[in-house]
C-alpha cells in the first residue's frame, strides 16, 4: 500500500472518529458556591442544551465547571485517549471550621468510545478541618441505565450535614438546561 493511500485512510479515520465523538459529547455543569452569609456549600450538577453547551463560558470565578476541562486527551489517527485529570480544590470557611471541596471528573470509559464514550461526569470530596465527612462520591455511578444521579449536595456549616438530592437519570437528561 502506497505512503499516499495510508495517509488518506489515516485522516478518515481520525476524521471519522473526530465527528462521532463530537456528535455524541454531553454538555456538564458542575457549580460550586461558597455563602458565608447563610453558612452553606452548594455544589449542583446539571447538563447544558446542546443549543447552549458548546458556547458556554466555564469560570473559576462564577464556580462553573465543566469535567472536560479537568482531563487532558491525546488525539492520534489510531485512538483517542484520556491521559490526564486534574482537581479543582476550593475552601470555604463556614461557621464550624474550614471546609474543602475538592472536584475531580468521573470517566467512564479513557479511550472515549463505546457506549459511554463521549460521556463524562464528575465526583467530589468534602472535608471538614482536614477530615474527610464525605469520600470521592460520583456524580452519575454510571453512565446509562436509569440509575440515580446527583443533583444537588449542600454542606450546612451550623450542623456539619451533607445533604444530597439525587433524582432518576431520565429526569436528569431530559431537563439540559441553562443554570439559574
Amino acid at each position: 500500500m502506497s505512503n499516499l493511500i495510508r495517509l488518506v485512510l489515516s485522516f478518515i479515520v481520525a476524521t471519522h472518529a473526530t465527528s462521532v465523538i463530537a456528535d455524541d459529547v454531553n454538555y456538564p455543569l458542575v457549580t460550586y458556591k461558597c455563602n458565608v452569609e447563610d453558612d452553606i456549600i452548594t455544589l449542583t450538577n446539571s447538563l447544558l442544551s446542546e443549543k447552549e453547551g458548546p458556547g458556554f463560558k466555564y469560570s473559576e470565578e462564577d464556580g462553573t465547571y465543566s469535567p472536560w476541562n479537568l482531563v487532558e486527551i491525546e488525539r492520534r489517527p489510531s485512538r483517542t485517549r484520556i491521559v490526564r485529570t486534574k482537581k479543582i480544590t476550593r475552601t470555604c470557611k463556614l461557621s464550624t471550621g474550614e471546609y474543602t471541596v475538592t472536584l475531580e471528573p468521573k470517566v467512564f470509559n479513557r479511550n472515549l468510545s463505546g457506549t459511554c464514550g463521549a460521556t463524562i461526569s464528575s465526583s467530589f470530596t468534602i472535608s471538614h478541618d482536614g477530615y474527610h465527612i464525605k469520600g470521592r462520591t460520583p456524580f452519575e455511578d454510571y453512565c446509562r441505565g436509569n440509575s440515580p444521579v446527583i443533583t444537588r449536595v449542600t454542606v450546612f456549616g451550623k450542623t456539619e450535614e451533607v445533604k444530597i438530592k439525587r433524582i432518576p437519570r431520565f429526569k436528569f437528561t431530559s431537563t439540559a438546561t441553562s443554570p439559574k
